[in-house]
């Protein structure tokens, strides 16, 4: 089995930041046609645009991988947090999913192992199923 990379989806994030782009757009345009008098309203709404920036780095620096004996959790960008599992002792794996993310192909992924310290969730990934399946897969063959 080839090595699977699993990132979160950045479906939303592009929505939000497009939706962010549209409100200072629209904010810049009323200031110059003289609507908003104030400088600091459409630096303030500039400054919004923060927010989606951080998030992106965030999902561009959370990663699992599936490799032929384990799955592998990184997060973090100066400082990494790493969790491993074997995937011989996994014992569980689901996908919840809110009535959004099923519309969109999207959902969270968590697998367990027997430890009740020992689980990995891996939120807003496409197509969370098919992921399952390859996980079992994979515990399945360490069997």
């Amino acid at each position: 089995m080839s090595d699977l990379t699993i990132r979160p989806t950045t479906k939303f994030l592009k929505a939000w930041a497009a939706l962010v782009l549209l409100v200072v757009l629209v904010a810049w345009i009323a200031h110059f046609a003289g609507e908003i008098p104030q400088i600091w309203i459409p630096a303030v709404v500039s400054i919004s645009l923060i927010s989606p920036l951080m998030h992106w780095v965030k999902l561009r620096t959370t990663v699992t991988v599936l490799t032929a004996d384990r799955l592998r959790s990184e997060t973090g960008l100066f400082g990494k947090s790493t969790h491993s599992l074997v995937l011989s002792r996994i014992q569980d794996v689901g996908v919840n999913q809110s009535l959004f993310q099923r519309m969109c192909n999207v959902g969270d992924v968590w697998i367990e192992t027997a430890g009740a310290t020992s689980r990995i969730m891996v939120e807003n990934i496409d197509a969370p199923h098919s992921v399952v399946e390859r996980i079992l897969a994979g515990a399945k063959q360490g069997f």
